[in-house]
């Protein structure tokens, strides 16, 4: 059977077409390092591949609210260090103030002082961050305490439930405190209170009520250091989480790696021989386009 020119024209030019799609194909791995660049290149390992990305991004999420967590806590560690020392201070004002030979000269530095100090505590406790109080709980844009021109301090009527922070799919971090928990905890009075009445005693030079206010004073340095404590807990937490989240993403890659990338020295050695069929097939066609009559009749 006599086999027409167009024919064998039509024929070499799909040749030609199939060669040049397979060089092409080596080409791109070469060109990307990838084996997978479209998910009909290999269905299954594109599949895998979404799932790691997912999770890749998922851990991602989780990284972000840790780093989120990280900052939030250094600003509450910070503050509670600022509480810590003040309470400090004031216990020592107080001590000052006491006993049969201390003068009014020097009481009325002492009641000065502390009264600086209760300044000072209301502002570390109303301390904001990126637009919200750290220690008003859940309040968010509403600070713990409004303190009036005369120095008294009133706790302001929010929801002081802490706010939690999920940094994993199994754990949580406390990003909020109460300001009422720590200057008052399960106490009839506050820090404030205890202030106020240290401040009239030192005044007043009444040993009975300095020593109650300095006692107050303890217990709320005692509930500050606690919550220290828990503050650097969860710092450590969050620490140990970033490095686990860090290890999973580079686990993902890893493996995104093994199911889409591509082998050069294999890629390479395709290249090189899909090149060779390409030109081989443009050698057909070119041959195929010169046949003459002459040949057609043979």
């Amino acid at each position: 059977m006599r086999v027409t020119s167009n024919g064998t024209f039509i024929r070499n030019a799909a040749d030609l077409e199939e060669a040049r799609q397979r060089l092409v194909e080596w080409q791109q791995q070469v060109s990307s390092g990838r084996r997978v660049n479209a998910p009909s290149d290999d269905p299954s390992a594109a599949a895998a591949g979404i799932r790691e990305r997912n999770q890749i991004a998922t851990q991602d999420q989780y990284a972000e609210a840790a780093d989120s967590a990280t900052s939030r806590l250094s600003v509450i560690d910070s503050v509670l260090d600022d509480i810590v020392q003040r309470l400090t201070d004031a216990r020592t004002a107080i001590q000052s103030a006491r006993g049969s030979l201390v003068t009014p000269a020097q009481r009325e530095a002492a009641a000065r002082e502390l009264e600086s100090l209760r300044s000072s505590l209301v502002s570390a406790f109303n301390t904001s961050f990126r637009g919200t109080y750290p220690f008003a709980g859940s309040a968010g844009t509403t600070p713990p305490y409004t303190q009036a021109p005369s120095g008294a301090v009133t706790a302001n009527a929010i929801n002081q439930t802490p706010v939690v922070l999920d940094i994993d799919r199994n754990t949580t971090v406390q990003i909020t405190y109460s300001a009422e928990e720590i200057a008052r905890g399960s106490d009839a009075e506050d820090l404030f209170q205890h202030l106020d009445r240290a401040i009239t005693a030192v005044r007043a030079g009444n040993d009975a009520d300095m020593h109650a206010a300095s006692e107050g004073l303890q217990a709320v340095f005692n509930r500050s250091t606690a919550a220290q404590s828990l503050v650097g807990a969860s710092m450590r937490a969050v620490e140990v989480q970033q490095g686990r989240v860090d290890a999973l993403r580079r686990a993902s890659e890893a493996r995104i790696g093994d199911l889409e990338g591509a082998d050069l020295a294999e890629a390479i050695s395709g290249m090189t021989q899909a090149e060779t069929a390409y030109r081989a097939a443009l050698g057909a066609v070119s041959t195929t386009g010169r046949v003459s009559l002459m040949d057609y009749l043979r």
